[in-house]
């Protein structure tokens, strides 16, 4: 199997793209009858009918109706679209319901069991009842300075008494043989908390309802606040492999230094810039540096913070993160994800969630209008810069954009040496070779090899990080860690070191392959083993490499076959993956084979057909070939190639210059 040092998956042959579906052009309108008075006005062309030309958004160039004839109406609003919001607003509504239900049965269950009003009586009127034996029972309050009296007919009296009073009533109780029970009386305060209580709770529930149903009231500050506006203490000496994007944001940093410079020379100021590029290529990094450089506050946010389902929120959230940026007068706004509200609109009906992501949208491209006199600059971050809608990139916007690759050699090299720097890195370790066995790594990758590496000298209690810490680290960041608790059968452990042996043997034979710099049989991830091939940067792909790497792809089928006698596993699946991979793309997109010039793209091979059974025809023979030139190269070679699989049965790691050595011995 080979992999190369780029995070890939295992039995993969070198990625290659896959073809990507072209857009298909829109039908033609059909033309109004002529008797249709009321026909709706040209709607504009299509992104699709002039690619070169980016659409307007919104904006629209209807021709006039003549004179005569009515205008179409204009579509009523889609009120659909607040649908789930009325769902939301009924919920809360019940659950305010529920709320109060449930306090009033608190209320209820808090109040003094109900009975009979008992008869009032003097004091003089009590004392003679309970003189005459008409009192059965008595319950005295002291605090409050009452008796409750149970007559012997079965009525109920309540007597108040003077404080003073008590000691001679309570004995005249006794005396009677009345059965009394002393009340201890309340405080002032439990009876107030008693009141108060379920009141407080009333209050709460109805606030809680109210704010819930207007978000925008209390919502307007996103979830990730709208940061300190602080300056970084970040600039371009602290970034690395990206020399080109710095060398055109500098231009932002000088506006946001010197205006007048380009002022006078009647320069339009520059309003924002699009980063564009993969997940960790240090885009968000990149806009640090430009406030860090021009010493300029800094406000970021990721896009998904302004998209909420309430209406209103996003929109709210764009002005506040803009009237802050303004309070600074030099300030960089910074978006991340920007995709995730900048979408292109679409007609027709959506959903709630989507109307309230263009009505952020739309508050963005009026906030972005707004500050055409003030020094604030907008920079946005994406990796799908084809989603974005026109309107958010057309001039004097996010006009600009600025590509954030993942960085080549030379770059690699001086991201490893950033991230090295002020760490024990042993001699042996050589950057320049690790850089060059990590081609297609983003600056994030590279940034965790380094780590990994740190780590794995302190797992072996090393005191520097050589180079074996940073091999190991490379492995880990392309495959996962060392599965060491796996169980492997002998059997599974020597077919694997066949397969990698296949794969080394081609890759070190043929003079139009990456050399192997790599391969092992120790279980990561989900591979049983791997083969990392030195790889470079070229950007071009010659037909006889694109040849040389089928060959080496399938020759760890082709080595499993010699070893089992003309049986295989299931080994060589993503090896085969791989490889039909890149043969499509040499016979549908290339024009690399007697197929022809003509593309032909995913749908009509999956759909079928004469052209696609004739491009599948010619795909097969790709792969029969190189998998013939395979099983020739590992018969002439049986010797190099059961050395290179004991080698591996017996030191489970070799590395490039072992490889080579080996296979020198039995050339």
């Amino acid at each position: 199997m080979t992999q190369r040092p780029a995070p890939a998956t295992a039995n993969a042959a070198p990625a290659v793209e896959a073809p990507p579906r072209p857009t298909r052009e829109a039908p033609p309108r059909p033309a109004a009858p002529p008797r249709d008075e009321r026909a709706p006005r040209d709607e504009g062309r299509s992104r699709d009918e002039d690619p070169g030309r980016p659409a307007s958004g919104p904006e629209r160039s209807p021709e006039k109706a003549p004179r005569g004839r009515r205008r179409s109406p204009r579509p009523r609003p889609d009120h659909r679209a607040g649908a789930p919001d009325r769902r939301r607003r009924w919920s809360l509504a019940a659950i305010a319901v529920a709320g109060l239900a449930a306090a009033g049965i608190a209320v209820v269950a808090l109040l003094p069991d109900g009975g009979p009003t008992p008869e009032p009586l003097t004091l003089t009127e009590g004392m003679a009842a309970i003189a005459d034996g008409r009192v059965a029972e008595a319950r005295l309050d002291d605090r409050a300075r009452l008796v409750r009296l149970t007559l012997a007919d079965g009525g109920e009296a309540e007597v108040a008494f003077p404080a003073e009073y008590a000691d001679e009533l309570t004995a005249a109780l006794l005396e009677a043989g009345v059965d009394v029970d002393a009340e201890a009386g309340s405080s002032l305060a439990a009876d107030l908390a008693l009141r108060l209580v379920p009141i407080a709770i009333i209050v709460g529930v109805l606030v809680w309802v109210v704010r819930r149903m207007n978000p925008t009231t209390v919502a307007g500050a996103p979830r990730r606040a709208l940061s300190t506006g602080e300056v970084p203490d970040v600039t371009f000496a602290d970034v690395a492999g990206a020399d080109e994007a710095v060398e055109q944001l500098r231009e932002m940093v000088e506006f946001l230094r010197d205006p007048a410079r380009f002022e006078a020379l009647g320069a339009r100021r520059p309003r924002g810039a699009l980063l564009v590029g993969p997940p960790g290529t240090g885009k968000t990094l990149l806009a640090r540096a430009v406030a860090g450089e021009a010493g300029v506050p800094f406000f970021a946010l990721a896009g998904s913070d302004f998209v909420e389902t309430y209406v209103g929120v996003g929109a709210r959230r764009v002005r506040d993160l803009f009237a802050q940026a303004r309070k600074a007068e030099r300030a960089i706004i910074f978006i991340d994800e920007v995709d995730a509200v900048g979408r292109t609109r679409t007609s027709g009906t959506h959903s709630g969630g989507d109307g309230e992501r263009e009505n952020t949208l739309i508050s963005l491209l009026n906030e972005m209008d707004g500050f055409a006199g003030s020094r604030v600059v907008v920079l946005a971050a994406t990796n799908r810069p084809d989603t974005l809608d026109p309107a958010l990139t057309r001039p004097g916007r996010l006009d600009r954009q600025i590509q954030v690759p993942n960085p080549d050699r030379r770059g690699r090299t001086l991201i490893l040496e950033v991230h090295a720097k002020g760490r024990p890195v042993a001699d042996d370790v050589d950057l320049v070779g690790v850089a060059r066995q990590t081609p297609g790594m983003s600056g994030a990758d590279l940034a965790q090899v380094v780590n990994e590496a740190c780590m794995e000298a302190a797992r072996r209690g090393l005191a520097q990080v050589d180079a074996a810490c940073f091999q190991a680290a490379i492995a880990t960041v392309a495959l996962g860690r060392a599965r060491t608790s796996a169980l492997v059968t002998d059997f599974d452990r020597k077919v694997t070191a066949w397969h990698e042996a296949g794969h080394t043997l081609a890759a070190s034979l043929l003079p139009d392959a990456d050399d192997p710099v790599s391969v092992t049989i120790v279980p990561r991830g989900p591979a049983g083993g791997a083969t990392w091939m030195s790889g470079n940067d070229d950007v071009f792909l010659p037909r006889r490499k694109a040849l040389a790497q089928l060959t080496v792809a399938l020759a760890g089928r082709a080595a499993e076959e010699h070893l089992l006698d003309g049986e295989h596993t299931q080994g060589a699946s993503g090896d085969l993956q791989g490889a039909t991979r890149l043969a499509t793309a040499m016979v549908t997109r290339y024009g690399m084979t007697d197929f022809g010039y003509a593309q032909v793209d995913e749908e009509t091979l999956r759909v079928g057909g004469e052209v696609a059974a004739a491009a599948h025809a010619r795909i097969d023979a790709l792969l029969r070939d190189a998998h013939r030139a395979a099983t020739e190269l590992v018969t002439e070679h049986a010797a190099a190639l059961e050395a290179l699989a004991a080698a591996l049965l017996a030191e489970e790691t070799l590395s490039g210059e072992r490889v080579a050595e080996i296979v020198a011995a039995h050339r």
